[in-house]
């Protein structure tokens, strides 16, 4: 991790807390009001927020300016890039602008295929893949660009907190461990995954890590999230890649008289069965379109203390 007092992000997980980030989607307009307003929610309940980078291939407000209308209202930004949209001439032109803005953490992604999206027939960048990504940064937070000679910056090094993806429930651990040491070695300093709804399975995992004799910890943020009624819960379960969405989830939340207070509780139950886990550094709550219900969950869990707003 490295030595900044610039990212709160960075210091809750040097100090070994639990930390807790979440996330901030950008809206397909220019009107900031709603999300200034979603982030003011967040502020005093969470560490950081991830601002999504055009996710689901939808056009959205850049997360650069959307970082920044962030931090503005009290929430310490984790802006997403992918490599999908832009080449290493741009990356590197919002990485610069976005430390000179104050915002320090970032996620390097891929991105979703842009098929799936808005504009499917836009061209896909893909200059780079993640890992060279995370180098481009790395560098450049040590004084550097990505270039062939390796130039040196002429004036001050960006303060750069670096985020990757990891994925517990990979049907090949060892690969995932593969990747993640890569991705470790390129410069990343903090994980997060997609939502887990099988604390057994990220338990699993972690033992699979003591064994890898990886050159430090990783810091592992684990995707949490309530399901906000049964169509979310059986979609997650049958259409989104990487989750695994055990069936009895679905029967609770098909018995339930409320809905939305089964899919919180389940919430609440992942992430307190996620504590107890040994080499876990925190959740990364992704409560889509119900942002609201994030300060109630992480109260009823034990994580933070005070009175939330009402979901």
């Amino acid at each position: 991790m490295p030595e900044t007092d610039t990212s709160r992000l960075a210091r809750v997980l040097a100090a070994g807390e639990f930390a807790v980030t979440s996330e901030l989607g950008p809206p397909k307009h220019s009107g900031i009001d709603d999300f200034a307003e979603t982030a003011r929610l967040l502020a005093p309940w969470v560490d950081a927020a991830n601002i999504t980078d055009n996710q689901t291939a939808q056009s959205r407000m850049a997360p650069l300016a959307a970082g920044r209308i962030a931090l503005d209202n009290g929430v310490e930004p984790v802006m997403q890039i992918t490599v999908r949209d832009r080449n290493r001439l741009a990356l590197t032109s919002d990485l610069l602008g976005a430390s000179a803005l104050g915002i320090h953490n970032t996620l390097s992604m891929s991105g979703d295929p842009i098929h799936i999206g808005n504009h499917p027939d836009a061209l896909a960048v893909n200059d780079i893949d993640t890992l060279a990504l995370l180098r481009l940064q790395d560098g450049l937070r040590r004084g550097h660009f990505a270039n062939a000679a390796n130039e040196p910056l002429q004036g001050p090094a960006p303060q750069l907190v670096l985020g990757a993806t990891a994925n517990p429930m990979a049907a090949d651990t060892d690969v995932e461990i593969s990747k993640l040491r890569a991705k470790m070695e390129a410069g990343a300093d903090f994980f997060q995954t997609q939502l887990c709804y099988r604390p057994d399975r990220v338990a699993d995992f972690l033992d699979r890590l003591r064994a890898a004799d990886l050159p430090s910890w990783p810091r592992l943020l684990i995707g949490v999230g309530p399901f906000k009624h049964l169509r979310m819960a059986i979609h997650m379960r049958d259409k989104v890649w990487g989750v695994e969405v055990p069936d009895e989830l679905v029967t609770r939340m098909e018995r339930a008289d409320d809905e939305g207070e089964a899919g919180k509780q389940i919430c609440i139950e992942i992430i307190e069965q996620l504590r107890e886990l040994d080499g876990i550094a925190g959740c990364h709550v992704m409560a889509v379109a119900w942002e609201r219900s994030v300060p109630e969950i992480l109260v009823r869990a034990g994580v933070r203390t005070g009175t939330p707003p009402i979901a």
